[in-house]
């Protein structure tokens, strides 16, 4: 598919732009959120969402000034293989949440590129101080890498995910703007590093120190 607007952010192997209607109808967005393995771990899957549906959400939410949903492509191809927003955007208390789904087989760094470029976003164009969301336990691997733009986990919501009939918690975590300016001096550059190789040497090293939690 031809990119058919303009990038909104760059990282090194993604690109985040506004969505459009052929993302949903001439791609696989809408069967992402009927595909169980794509929602396991989240709180969609439990109805069907037809097409139709999918393409309002889109167009509904693109009118909305208390989000920001973007489309992640594949950079070297263009292809989509996801999305990612933030969400319930505050500006009186500076604060919002962000989400990220990933329907398609992509590289190794795309969510945490996706992460860093908009919460970079969210501190340096949108003035907020505190970026924060809730993800499945199962998750946790994913949320020691997002250490790496200065995330932390901030504490458990005890069963709050009942699948199979089973229990999970919840992981909370968040930055604050303060620790994101922090890091991103330290480097001396972008959050996500001068290049792809020195991002993903920081997310092994974050793994590898986190392993005896995961």
């Amino acid at each position: 598919m031809e990119m058919p607007i303009a990038p909104f952010l760059v990282g090194h192997t993604i690109i985040l732009r506004s969505p459009v209607a052929e993302d949903v109808t001439e791609g696989d967005w809408h069967h992402w959120y009927n595909d169980a393995s794509v929602t396991q771990f989240n709180s969609h899957g439990v109805f069907p969402v037809s097409q139709d549906e999918e393409l309002e959400f889109v167009r509904s939410s693109m009118k909305r000034r208390d989000g920001l949903l973007m489309a992640i492509l594949e950079k070297s191809s263009g292809r989509l293989v996801g999305n990612a927003a933030l969400q319930n955007i505050d500006f009186i208390n500076r604060r919002c949440n962000i989400a990220l789904t990933i329907g398609e087989q992509a590289g190794p760094s795309t969510g945490v590129e996706a992460y860093g470029l908009l919460t970079q976003h969210a501190f340096c164009r949108l003035n907020l101080n505190r970026v924060s969301d809730a993800t499945h336990e199962r998750c946790l691997k994913f949320v020691s890498m997002l250490q790496v733009l200065g995330f932390e986990i901030e504490g458990r919501g005890r069963q709050h995910y009942l699948r199979d009939g089973e229990y999970s918690d919840s992981v909370f975590f968040g930055v604050l703007s303060e620790d994101f300016f922090r890091l991103r001096n330290e480097r001396g550059g972008p959050i996500l590093y001068e290049t792809h190789e020195e991002l993903m040497r920081s997310i092994l090293n974050m793994l590898s120190s986190d392993s005896a939690e995961l």
